[in-house]
């Protein structure tokens, strides 16, 4: 599996389903629950961790290396968490409308792809990987 691992699957769908929201919310003038500045302040931390968590997985990558320190010592994705959480969620409170179920949809789309990335890191990872799956929840940490 490649560097992007299933986010063009998801970013794909995800996209879909905005451009169709915008759409909806202009044909509809769908304007219910915008709350810009709270979905802001959420976007700008989730950029921050984001931002964060790619530069430790993007070290380990190109070393060769599974990252168990850091953002991944929390939860085993924390960058499709992060989109998850806070920069979608974010996104979908400055547009509002129907934008509001986009994080609906991406979830549904990682919850469908995940498997295969798993796969792939079992496959090139091997035990270190399967240890790190027991002890690392996928998503959200456990405290």
């Amino acid at each position: 599996m490649r560097f992007w691992g299933i986010f063009p699957k998801i970013a794909l769908l995800s996209s879909i389903y905005a451009a169709t929201a915008f759409y909806l919310n202009k044909a509809l003038n769908a304007r219910f629950l915008s709350l810009p500045g709270p979905g802001l302040v959420t976007i700008s931390i989730g950029l921050a961790l984001w931002f964060i968590c790619y530069l430790q997985v993007s070290r380990a990558y190109s070393e060769g290396k599974l990252l168990t320190k850091g953002c991944y010592s929390k939860v085993r994705h924390p960058i499709y968490s992060i989109w998850g959480f806070l920069i979608l969620p974010g996104f979908s409170l400055v547009i509002g409308g129907f934008m509001l179920f986009l994080p609906l949809v991406y979830w549904l789309s990682v919850m469908k792809f995940i498997g295969e990335e798993e796969r792939a890191l079992e496959e090139r990872f091997g035990d270190e990987w399967r240890e790190y799956k027991e002890r690392t929840p996928r998503f959200v940490p456990r405290h």
